[in-house]
This record gives structure tokens, C-alpha cells and sequence, in this order.
């Protein structure tokens, strides 16, 4: 049987009212929803008994003897999330029942794009989830906003960009109102400070600059499953604002999402190490989302998660089977240089971790997309810090093993933009190797030697060509900014989180992700315990990087990298 989508009928006529104007047709509709006696939670829950007796010979359907006791039932943890699953399964069915009659309808969900493209329908769905309507209760609203989440859901990507640009921009802030608050409260500034009217005029202003989508995002945070569902809007949105960067009243709604997520989450998420007899949902959910270095098979899954490996997540109770960020940790004797050593090793355990295990790497730290720009990575580095220092005391370095996704794209774009990259000591060099392409220059020909797959296959080139290469590399990490932050977006995370540059790695990710993103180079970002609220402050402030003086190489390339700023 297809899944049903409830809308009320009222909807589909059409209305110019103001979005915060009460319905008078909703007002209906509720009428007739209170002809009948409100569907309580309990007559769910007796329906769940009587499914459930089996054979002790004693169903009764009265409302007193119906409630469930969870706490003499001997069920473990996961069979009473699925009892509660199914309670609230039950629940929601038994409302859309009662919702079978005068003034409502229904469609299907498969045949929903022959509404998707009604705009004004769409409008009067958000309205009826949005707008304040006195006496209506909690279970209308609750009802409407669900079924705009099921329809929202059934759309295919334009319909979601008219939907979501509808919210942003019929449901945003009222300019007209913001301004009429604004200019009330500066009277009563002047004519009466410190009166009771003022507070009364600042509680207007305040009201005023609420966006109106903030509602919507509220009542469907209170659904089942209503927080995950943002999240996946966001990430929709954040897709489609990629594509319409332009776009104020979709920037405008991201930035509101934003802010309600971090409300929600930071602070109140827990810190859960994960492991092979982890929940099969947890696992298949991190093999899902990982965005860094894909999981192969179920035998890398486990060696991930397995002895000297580990992986933390941070969750929250909302959300128990829904990883929002995690990273993967691998435990070894030396700061490792080449992440295939790490996804490769056979057998990770260590015989006598107390004695072997020296650093602790960070090589991969992935957040779901629905929650990008929300400083819960910062949180997770923090805490997984702490619990890996109670566990092994002896652990002297904390560090990353990190890609550098944006370094080839910024090297086409500074070739495109014809900006010099070589050092005049450098010309001689790139001219030999590119001694077939006499009838270019040198900078064109260092553009074709960094396409020409066999550049990275030779070893008598690779070998001239590294040393450019990491000079370069350095440049880009420490003085390429956007304003005065790190202009890698993996580089900024670091560093704002209080990291330092430590060490530029030649051929540390040989995949064929890591050779296109970035020829192959990798970096660690050191964390170091008694620098990291420096260290973030400095950077933050003035965008400072702190570099670690422990590596000659990088210590070389900034010099170059100081000197190629200069030249330019």
C-alpha cells in the first residue's frame, strides 16, 4: 500500500493573506477535528498490548489495564527501541485514521508531482505549519508539519529548490515590520527611558527579526525523526546554494538552519567510542558517510575499528543510531608520513600497547554534510584528546594525517590568472624536463609536466619536481588567506581548532583521489596540549600560524614560501 501524505483540502483554494494571518478555513478544519474525542497516546499503547499478549490468555482492551511496563519487561536496550519505534509508528497511523474525514484528503506520494508544481499550494502547506492559530492545540500542527516534511521529501531537486525558495523567501524576515519596530523602539528611547513601554517596544524589535521559517524549523524539530530531517535539508539547500550562490533569500535560510542546529547540538552531544559490536546500524551509517578515505569491505571496517585503531563519534540522544561527526584514529609508535601504511596494515594491534603506543594520528574526520560550518569537529578533537590521554597516558604526540584538497585546484587557477609560480632558480630545472615543449614557456611547461600522467610515474622527475612542488604546497598552506584565514578549508579547520603546521609529506595519499587533489601531498597539523588556546587565539584573531621548528623540510619550504610571496 503506498504511503499517504495528509494535506488538508482548505489548502488548495487560493488566498493573498499574510503569513501570519490566522486561516479562517484552518479554523475549520479544526472545528471538525474537535467533533470527535481527542486520539490519545494511550489507545495506541493498548493496541500494542493486545498485538502483544500472546498467549497468557488475559487481553484487555479496557484503557486501565493498557499501559505497557517497560520496566518488568525482560527486553534488552535494542528490542525496547524497537518497541518505542513501534509505539510511535502506531501513534502516528491511528492520528492519520482519525484524520479520515469532512474537510481533509489525502494524495499519494507517488502521484505527488502533479502538485509540485503548484506554487501556491506549496506556500499554503508552509503557511499552515508556520502560522499561530489560537485554540488550535498540538496535534493539528504536529499532523501539518509532518506531512509537509513526507511531501518535501517526495520532490525531485527542482521541486525542493521551489520549495525551499519559497520558505526563504515568503517566510523570511518582514522588512516592513522590522522597520516599524525599529522606529518605535527609538521613540521610546527618546520620550520614555527606562519605562515599561520600552521593554515592551524592545520585545517587538526582538520578535521582529525572527524569520518566519524559524517556526517551521522549531515544529518539525519536535517530530520523530524531525532533526535528521533537517539536517538532509540542509544538506539539499547547501547543494542547491552551490549552484545559486547569488541567492540572498537561500543563503539567508542556510544561515538560519545553521544557527538552530548549533543551538541544539553544541553542548549537548555525547562522546561514543565505536567498535566491531557496535550497533550494525552505527556501522553501516559511518561507512555511509565517510567522506575522507571510503571504506573497501566489511574486513576494512573492522580493522578500522579493530585493536591499535580507533574511531569516536559524537551522538545525541535525539539521534542514537545517527553518527553527526566522527573521527578515525589510528595508534601507532612514530608520526606516521603515509596514510596507505595506515588503511593498508594488516594486523594494527599492538602486543605491548603501553609500551609501543607513542602517537595517536588523526587521519580522517568527517561531519555530515547537513551540519557543515557547525563547530562540532572542533568538540569531538577536543574530548577524543582527553579519553585517548586516560586511556594511554604515555602518548606524546597528537596529530593529523591530512589531505590538501584545494592545492592543484589553486594551482590551475593561478596558472589561468598567468601569476609567475616558479622561482627564477627553478626555470633551468622545469625547462629540462620540459625540453620536448622547447616552443613554450616555462611556466606553460611546468603547467604541462603537472597534467602529463607520466610526471608522476618517472622517478628521475619526480625527484626534480618535488622540491617546486612542496615550496608551492607550503605557500599555499601558510599564506594563501581568504580574509585572514587559511584559504584550505582542512587547513583552517586545524588551525582554528588551535593545531600547528608541522610537516609536509611527499606521496602520502598515492590514491587516485589524493593524486588529483593535491599530487599525492599530505600534511600533519600537531596538537599540542600545552599550545592549543594560543595557538587558536593568535589564529583567530589575526590569522597567525603557528609552525612546528622540529621538521628541516618544512622549515625550508616556508623559507621559500616567504621568498615566492616577496618575488610576487
Amino acid at each position: 500500500m503506498s504511503r499517504r501524505l495528509l494535506v488538508l483540502s482548505q489548502l488548495t483554494k487560493p488566498t493573498h493573506q499574510h503569513w501570519s494571518t490566522p486561516l479562517p478555513s484552518l479554523c475549520n478544519s479544526a472545528r471538525l477535528f474537535s467533533r470527535r474525542p481527542v486520539l490519545q497516546i494511550r489507545r495506541t499503547m493498548a493496541s500494542f498490548n493486545d498485538n502483544n499478549s500472546g498467549d497468557s490468555g488475559n487481553n484487555n482492551n479496557n484503557d486501565s489495564n493498557s499501559t505497557i511496563n517497560f520496566t518488568n519487561s525482560a527486553v534488552g536496550s535494542g528490542t525496547l527501541q524497537a518497541l518505542k519505534a513501534n509505539v510511535v509508528d502506531r501513534y502516528w497511523n491511528d492520528i492519520a485514521e482519525h484524520f479520515r474525514e469532512p474537510g481533509f484528503s489525502t494524495f499519494v506520494k507517488e502521484n505527488s508531482s502533479l502538485v509540485t508544481r503548484d506554487r501556491e499550494f506549496m506556500r499554503k502547506l508552509l503557511l499552515a505549519v508556520i502560522a499561530d492559530r489560537p485554540g488550535q492545540g498540538d496535534i493539528l500542527p504536529s499532523v501539518i508539519a509532518k506531512s509537509s516534511c513526507d511531501f518535501f521529501t517526495s520532490l525531485d531537486k527542482a521541486g525542493k529548490t521551489e520549495f525551499l525558495r519559497l520558505l526563504a523567501r515568503d517566510f523570511g524576515v518582514l522588512q516592513e515590520d522590522v522597520v516599524k519596530a525599529a522606529k518605535q523602539y527609538t521613540n521610546c528611547v527618546s520620550v520614555e527611558p527606562e519605562s515599561r513601554a520600552l521593554l515592551r517596544a524592545e520585545q517587538l524589535l526582538r520578535h521582529s527579526i525572527v524569520p518566519g521559517h524559524n517556526k517551521f524549523f522549531d515544529r518539525v524539530s519536535r517530530l520523530p525523526g524531525g532533526l535528521k530531517f533537517l539536517i538532509d535539508m540542509r544538506q539539499d539547500l547547501m547543494t542547491i546554494l552551490h549552484e545559486n550562490r547569488s541567492d540572498f533569500y537561500l543563503a539567508a535560510l542556510s544561515e538560519s538552519l545553521k544557527e538552530k542546529l548549533q543551538s541544539w547540538f553544541v553542548g549537548f552531544l555525547d562522546l561514543e567510542r565505536l567498535t566491531w559490536q557496535s550497533p550494525a546500524v552505527l556501522l553501516e551509517k559511518i561507512t555511509q558517510y565517510e567522506a575522507v578515505h571510503k571504506f573497501k569491505d566489511s574486513h576494512d571496517l573492522k580493522r578500522r575499528v579493530g585493536p591499535g585503531r580507533r574511531v569516536f563519534a559524537l551522538m545525541n540522544k535525539s539521534l542514537p543510531t545517527e553518527p553527526l561527526v566522527f573521527v578515525q584514529v589510528a595508534l601507532v609508535e612514530q608520526l606516521s608520513s603515509n596514510v596507505q601504511d595506515i588503511l593498508d596494515d594488516p594486523s594494527p594491534g599492538h602486543a605491548n600497547p603501553a609500551e609501543t603506543i607513542k602517537c595517536a594520528i588523526f587521519y580522517s574526520i568527517t561531519t555530515q554534510v547537513g551540519l557543515s560550518g557547525i563547530e562540532l569537529g572542533n568538540f569531538l578533537i577536543k574530548r577524543v584528546v582527553r579519553s585517548l590521554k586516560l586511556e594511554f597516558p604515555q602518548i606524546e604526540t597528537f596529530s593529523t594525517l591530512s589531505p590538501i584538497p584545494g592545492f592543484r585546484k589553486w594551482i590551475n587557477q593561478c596558472q589561468k590568472l598567468g601569476q609567475k609560480l616558479l622561482l627564477p632558480k627553478e626555470e633551468p630545472v622545469v625547462a629540462q624536463l620540459g625540453r620536448h615543449n622547447t616552443a613554450l614557456d616555462t611556466e606553460a611547461q611546468f603547467n604541462a609536466l603537472l597534467k602529463d600522467p607520466i610526471t608522476f610515474l618517472d622517478s628521475e622527475r619526480m625527484g626534480k619536481i618535488q622540491p617546486i612542488l612542496t615550496r608551492l604546497c607550503a605557500r599555499y598552506i601558510l599564506l594563501e588567506k581568504r580574509r585572514h584565514l587559511a584559504l584550505d578549508p582542512v587547513a583552517n579547520f586545524h588551525l582554528r581548532n588551535g593545531a600547528c603546521a608541522h610537516r609536509l609529506n611527499w606521496l602520502g595519499d598515492t590514491s587516485d583521489k589524493g593524486m588529483e587533489e593535491s599530487f599525492g601531498l599530505m600534511i600533519n597539523y600537531l596538537y599540542s596540549l600545552d599550545h592549543i588556546e594560543m595557538n587558536n587565539q593568535q589564529y583567530l584573531q589575526d590569522g597567525t600560524i603557528s609552525v612546528s621548528s622540529r621538521d628541516p623540510g618544512f622549515e625550508s619550504s616556508l623559507v621559500y614560501a616567504k621568498t615566492d610571496k616577496w618575488c610576487n
